[in-house]
């Protein structure tokens, strides 16, 4: 069985790794490439471009295609033993990949299932057995070839990376394969038991154009290497390795992925030997799942605690991303009186890093599924080591693969126009976990177009949050989306009612065109300095007026509701009138309406003649209709009749006239009288006879 007793512990580099570099790889080839990172691995993808391509061998027995094939229960297993005089190899025929897909690229072999224990070499704090390889690679080139495809080239290799005293049980290499057209792994050595040192491997080739952030690797305990080994479980109904069922949710992802776990190790032993690891690791994903031996050994939990520090500190500093999942459920008596205070631990490490990507909570789903545990209370069944990988699947297909959406929240329900109140950015998970490692610029956007909005820069999160500020001006329903700047489909929204400021000033409007003497409406509104209304305002309105004619009838003193009245009033004073509103305790609260008043019907004729004239010598006389309130009825339209007591034929008055609107209510008119000493001139509507008047003229002798 592969599951290695829990209760041993192992953690050292034994043998010295020593790297000699081809032509083509640079000295940072196993660095970071935190630089070229996107927000999420699916839009990364490293699909591999080494499936099913022509395989070769110089082994007698091997399959070569066994090790590119997509069945990760078959290897290349030879029957030779590799050495300097009789190297053994295993070379992909890549010409008939798209050379842009094979320029950068990742190069990963892996022996596990074979040897489960990522370092058989490694001894823990607890040590207990001496772990066993079974047919490593231990000294090996990997070789590029410009030749054309077709046929296998006998010469022209070009060693791009070379490997001695390896102990490790999978590799990956970081190189550029511009130029070539052929890949070879040249063995020269392996290690194994005492009939196990031939070579036994799969091996991948992915294309990293894009960068290495679909590359993962899950550091942990025996637990850890039965879920994520190279194999498929399909005798305990598994379907695929982790990266298999990745690839059957998120087709356009077949993410590179190594298990770094070694059977009995405590998170001691992570910490003895993460840095050493990470130098090795040229991806991005980093899981850590470290405690069931820590439970068994019975560890303080306040120094499980510092070590899972040190462990997520390594990787962030790295430049990598932190995965840490919950303490699988057991049923032995330490695991059960343990495991719970030490997964407390890692819920506050979430809480003090939240840079850490919650894995998937294994005490919950095993304490629910507890027929998946063997009988030795500490293992997965084989049924159960599989259905912890499809809980690390489905969780990072959540957490990872999965865009996330963006959550705006607000600090104020209903914040103030023209003041800055903060609000919170969030991605999150589908499954509603903070997306801790979107890295994405989010753009701000709003409703509110007024002059005075101010949003948000483009901004980073961090950790998966920030918190900004912001200032609205229109009162009412407003909202502000974030969005990412690459790909739209992150988005959120906040949806906040803007309240207005305190009121400033008041506005008084109509649409009235009011007649003197006739009563029009008016409105008043309370309003902040950006024409919100104050609907909370309390104040009293006092009205006063331009206009200080008896007749005039204005408001009392009144209040608003909602920030708003309706009021009317009368004025008498025909042309431009104010009415104007005062806050009775602030003055400053003030608002005038401007309307041109206009005069009512004609109620009174004018009629205006010099004292005395000359006989014979025509005068003028001017004729005005007014309304009552003395305003000249500029709306007069009627028609005025003249007379005079002069009995003379030669005396002169006008024809009946009726007035236009140019005349505006008013008109000048010729009149001639002859017959001394005195005579009258009158004029008269000729419908209304009560608007008439007449005055008297002295003639006087020429």
């Amino acid at each position: 069985m592969w599951v290695q007793s829990i209760g041993t512990v192992i953690l050292i580099v034994a043998a010295p790794l020593t790297f000699a570099l081809g032509p083509s790889q640079t000295a940072s080839a196993h660095e970071s490439t935190a630089g070229a990172r996107s927000q999420w691995a699916a839009q990364s993808p490293m699909p591999v471009i080494s499936r099913g391509v022509p395989a070769y061998t110089n082994d007698t027995c091997a399959l070569a295609s066994a090790a590119n094939d997509s069945n990760y229960d078959t290897q290349w297993w030879t029957c030779g033993t590799p050495s300097t005089g009789a190297p053994l190899y295993l070379a992909y025929d890549l010409s008939g990949v798209p050379a842009a897909s094979r320029g950068q690229v990742l190069v990963l072999w892996y022996n596990d299932p074979q040897t489960m224990h990522y370092d058989y070499t490694f001894v823990g704090v607890h040590p207990c057995c001496t772990l066993v390889p079974i047919a490593i690679p231990s000294a090996y080139t990997l070789e590029g070839n410009a030749a054309p495809g077709g046929t296998l080239p006998s010469s022209g290799w070009v060693a791009l990376a070379t490997v001695s005293g390896n102990a490790l049980h999978s590799r990956q290499h970081s190189l550029n394969l511009t130029g070539y057209n052929w890949l070879r792994m040249n063995i020269t050595a392996s290690v194994g038991s005492t009939k196990d040192y031939g070579v036994i491997l799969n091996l991948d080739i992915h294309d990293a154009s894009a960068g290495f952030q679909d590359d993962w690797i899950f550091y942990g305990d025996s637990i850890t290497e039965g879920a994520m080994a190279h194999q498929s479980l399909s005798e305990f109904g598994g379907s695929g390795t982790w990266a298999q069922l990745i690839n059957a949710a998120r087709p356009s992802n077949f993410p590179a992925f190594e298990s770094g776990a070694i059977g009995g190790t405590l998170s001691a032993d992570g910490v003895n030997g993460i840095n050493g690891w990470l130098a090795l690791f040229s991806g991005r994903y980093a899981g850590l799942a470290y405690g069931t031996n820590d439970a068994i050994w019975s560890v303080n939990p306040a120094i499980f605690y510092d070590n899972y520090v040190t462990l997520v500190q390594a990787v962030l500093a790295a430049g990598k991303v932190p995965i840490v999942p919950k303490i699988p459920w057991g049923c032995t008596p330490p695991i059960l009186a343990n495991v719970p205070s030490l997964n407390e631990k890692i819920d506050a490490l979430y809480a003090a890093y939240p840079q850490v990507i919650q894995g998937p909570d294994l005490w919950a789903y095993f304490q629910a599924n507890q027929s998946l545990m063997s009988s030795d209370c500490v293992h997965p069944t084989g049924q159960g080591s599989f259905g912890m990988r499809k809980q690390w699947a489905d969780t990072m297909l959540s957490r990872v693969y999965s865009p996330p959406t963006l959550q705006l929240s607000s600090s104020t329900a209903t914040p103030t126009a023209g003041q800055a109140f903060s609000m919170t950015v969030t991605a999150k998970n589908s499954d509603g976990t903070t997306a801790t490692g979107y890295t994405g610029t989010v753009h701000f956007t709003s409703s509110d177009s007024s002059p005075g909005v101010a949003l948000p820069p483009n901004s980073t999160l961090t950790s998966g949050q920030g918190t900004f500020s912001a200032t609205l001006i229109k009162a009412g329903s407003q909202t502000i989306t974030g969005t990412d700047t690459v790909t739209a489909s992150i988005t959120g929204t906040l949806t906040t009612s803007v309240r207005a400021a305190p009121a400033s000033r008041l506005v008084l409007a109509s649409a009235a065109t009011p007649t003197a003497g006739t009563s029009f409406s008016f409105n008043v509104t309370a309003q902040d300095g950006f024409a919100n209304t104050d609907t909370a305002y309390a104040g009293t309105v006092h009205f006063t007026s331009s206009d200080s004619s008896s007749g005039v009838v204005l408001p009392p003193d009144s209040t608003l509701t909602n920030g708003q009245g309706p009021f009317s009033a009368t004025l008498t004073t025909a042309g431009s009138q104010s009415i104007t509103g005062t806050d009775t305790v602030t003055a400053s609260i003030t608002g005038k309406l401007t309307v041109n008043v206009g005069p009512a019907g004609a109620a009174s004729l004018i009629l205006d003649a010099p004292g005395s004239a000359k006989a014979g010598q025509a005068f003028t006389v001017t004729v005005t209709l007014k309304d009552q309130y003395g305003n000249v009825a500029t709306g007069y339209r009627g028609t005025v009749h003249f007379a005079t007591s002069d009995p003379s034929p030669m005396a002169v008055v006008p024809a009946d006239y009726t007035y236009t609107v140019a005349d505006a209510g008013t008109r000048q008119f010729s009149v001639t009288l002859w017959t001394i000493p005195s005579q009258t001139v009158s004029a008269t509507d000729t419908v209304n006879a009560s608007l008439t008047q007449f005055k008297w003229v002295n003639v006087n002798l020429i």
